[in-house]
Protein backbone atom coordinates (compact mmCIF):
# COMPACT_ATOMS: atom_id res chain seq x y z
CA UNK A 1 0.00 0.00 0.00
CA UNK A 2 1.70 3.37 -1.03
CA UNK A 3 0.00 6.16 1.48
CA UNK A 4 0.92 9.54 0.96
CA UNK A 5 0.65 12.14 3.88
CA UNK A 6 0.24 15.52 4.02
CA UNK A 7 1.07 17.64 7.40
CA UNK A 8 0.97 21.94 6.94
CA UNK A 9 1.65 22.50 10.56
CA UNK A 10 4.02 25.69 10.91
CA UNK A 11 5.75 24.29 14.16
CA UNK A 12 7.33 21.18 14.92
CA UNK A 13 5.77 20.54 18.46
CA UNK A 14 4.03 17.45 20.29
CA UNK A 15 1.63 17.17 17.60
CA UNK A 16 5.15 16.59 15.22
CA UNK A 17 6.98 13.99 17.33
CA UNK A 18 3.35 11.89 17.17
CA UNK A 19 3.15 12.23 13.40
CA UNK A 20 6.92 11.04 13.49
CA UNK A 21 5.69 8.21 15.72
CA UNK A 22 3.35 7.45 13.57
CA UNK A 23 5.22 7.62 10.14
CA UNK A 24 7.74 5.00 11.99
CA UNK A 25 5.20 2.74 13.16
CA UNK A 26 3.17 2.52 9.49
CA UNK A 27 7.32 2.08 8.12
CA UNK A 28 7.62 -1.19 10.40
CA UNK A 29 4.56 -2.73 8.91
CA UNK A 30 6.01 -2.37 5.55
CA UNK A 31 3.88 0.53 4.26
CA UNK A 32 5.35 2.56 1.41
CA UNK A 33 5.40 6.73 2.49
CA UNK A 34 5.61 9.91 0.82
CA UNK A 35 5.19 12.36 3.37
CA UNK A 36 5.09 16.49 2.41
CA UNK A 37 5.38 18.59 5.60
CA UNK A 38 5.43 22.37 5.48
CA UNK A 39 8.32 22.32 8.98
CA UNK A 40 11.57 21.86 7.60
CA UNK A 41 13.05 20.96 11.18
CA UNK A 42 10.37 18.20 10.99
CA UNK A 43 11.31 17.32 7.13
CA UNK A 44 14.61 16.65 8.32
CA UNK A 45 13.50 14.50 10.76
CA UNK A 46 11.19 12.25 8.70
CA UNK A 47 14.04 11.62 6.07
CA UNK A 48 15.93 9.75 8.70
CA UNK A 49 13.34 6.94 8.77
CA UNK A 50 14.28 4.19 6.06
CA UNK A 51 12.15 3.97 3.13
CA UNK A 52 10.10 6.91 3.84
CA UNK A 53 9.93 9.40 1.10
CA UNK A 54 10.37 12.93 2.25
CA UNK A 55 9.26 15.29 -0.78
CA UNK A 56 9.90 19.16 -0.45
CA UNK A 57 9.13 21.50 1.97
CA UNK A 58 5.46 23.11 0.73
CA UNK A 59 3.64 25.84 2.48
CA UNK A 60 0.17 25.44 0.82
CA UNK A 61 -2.33 22.86 -0.14
CA UNK A 62 -2.28 23.59 -3.74
CA UNK A 63 1.56 22.43 -3.32
CA UNK A 64 1.19 19.70 -1.72
CA UNK A 65 -1.79 18.34 -4.04
CA UNK A 66 0.58 19.28 -6.91
CA UNK A 67 3.51 17.58 -5.71
CA UNK A 68 1.79 14.28 -4.24
CA UNK A 69 2.86 11.75 -6.56
CA UNK A 70 0.25 8.65 -7.36
CA UNK A 71 -0.41 7.04 -3.67
CA UNK A 72 -3.51 4.56 -3.18
CA UNK A 73 -4.68 6.78 -0.13
CA UNK A 74 -3.61 10.32 1.09
CA UNK A 75 -3.86 10.98 4.66
CA UNK A 76 -3.92 14.37 5.75
CA UNK A 77 -3.59 15.85 9.20
CA UNK A 78 -5.12 19.03 9.73
CA UNK A 79 -7.96 21.19 8.39
CA UNK A 80 -5.71 23.13 6.36
CA UNK A 81 -4.34 19.80 4.70
CA UNK A 82 -8.51 19.15 3.52
CA UNK A 83 -8.14 21.51 0.63
CA UNK A 84 -5.20 19.16 -1.11
CA UNK A 85 -7.15 15.98 -0.41
CA UNK A 86 -10.41 17.45 -2.03
CA UNK A 87 -8.21 18.06 -4.90
CA UNK A 88 -6.47 14.68 -5.18
CA UNK A 89 -10.06 12.76 -4.79
CA UNK A 90 -11.60 15.19 -7.34
CA UNK A 91 -9.20 15.18 -9.79
CA UNK A 92 -6.96 12.74 -9.39
CA UNK A 93 -9.06 10.09 -7.86
CA UNK A 94 -7.18 9.86 -5.01
CA UNK A 95 -9.21 9.23 -1.60
CA UNK A 96 -7.90 10.87 1.42
CA UNK A 97 -8.54 9.84 5.22
CA UNK A 98 -8.20 12.57 7.53
CA UNK A 99 -7.59 13.09 11.02
CA UNK A 100 -10.97 14.43 12.74
CA UNK A 101 -9.86 17.71 14.54
CA UNK A 102 -12.96 19.27 14.61
CA UNK A 103 -17.18 18.60 15.44
CA UNK A 104 -18.60 18.60 11.86
CA UNK A 105 -21.64 21.06 12.96
CA UNK A 106 -18.94 23.46 13.29
CA UNK A 107 -17.51 23.86 9.82
CA UNK A 108 -17.30 26.42 7.09
CA UNK A 109 -18.90 25.17 3.90
CA UNK A 110 -15.21 24.20 2.33
CA UNK A 111 -14.83 22.37 5.32
CA UNK A 112 -18.09 20.87 5.15
CA UNK A 113 -17.32 19.77 1.81
CA UNK A 114 -13.78 17.88 2.79
CA UNK A 115 -15.55 16.20 5.61
CA UNK A 116 -17.84 14.67 3.29
CA UNK A 117 -15.35 13.88 0.38
CA UNK A 118 -13.36 12.03 3.37
CA UNK A 119 -13.07 7.84 2.72
CA UNK A 120 -12.06 7.93 6.25
CA UNK A 121 -11.44 9.40 9.21
CA UNK A 122 -8.90 8.62 12.14
CA UNK A 123 -9.30 10.06 15.71
CA UNK A 124 -6.64 12.76 16.79
CA UNK A 125 -5.16 10.70 19.61
CA UNK A 126 -5.44 7.26 17.79
CA UNK A 127 -2.33 5.98 17.35
CA UNK A 128 -2.79 2.50 16.71
CA UNK A 129 -0.86 1.71 13.41
CA UNK A 130 -2.34 -1.11 12.72
CA UNK A 131 -5.73 0.58 12.99
CA UNK A 132 -4.50 3.19 10.60
CA UNK A 133 -3.93 1.03 7.72
CA UNK A 134 -7.53 -0.55 7.93
CA UNK A 135 -8.73 2.77 7.74
CA UNK A 136 -6.54 3.26 4.89
CA UNK A 137 -7.54 0.06 3.07
CA UNK A 138 -10.90 0.35 3.59
CA UNK A 139 -11.16 3.71 2.27
CA UNK A 140 -8.90 2.59 -0.94
CA UNK A 141 -11.42 -0.71 -0.79
CA UNK A 142 -14.39 1.82 -0.60
CA UNK A 143 -13.34 4.60 -3.13
CA UNK A 144 -12.80 1.44 -5.94
CA UNK A 145 -16.41 0.01 -4.99
CA UNK A 146 -17.80 3.74 -5.70
CA UNK A 147 -15.25 6.52 -6.58
CA UNK A 148 -18.46 8.98 -7.78
CA UNK A 149 -20.21 8.06 -4.43
CA UNK A 150 -17.23 9.84 -2.06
Amino acid sequence: MRIGHINLAKSFNGAGDNFVKLIEALQEYGATQYVLVRNVPLAKRLDLIEDVTVGPTVRSAVMAYVLMPHVDVVHIHSPADGQAGLLLTLTRSIPFVMTNNEQPGNLNPLLQAIHKRAAGFIYKHDANAAKHLRVYQHAIESWRANPVLL
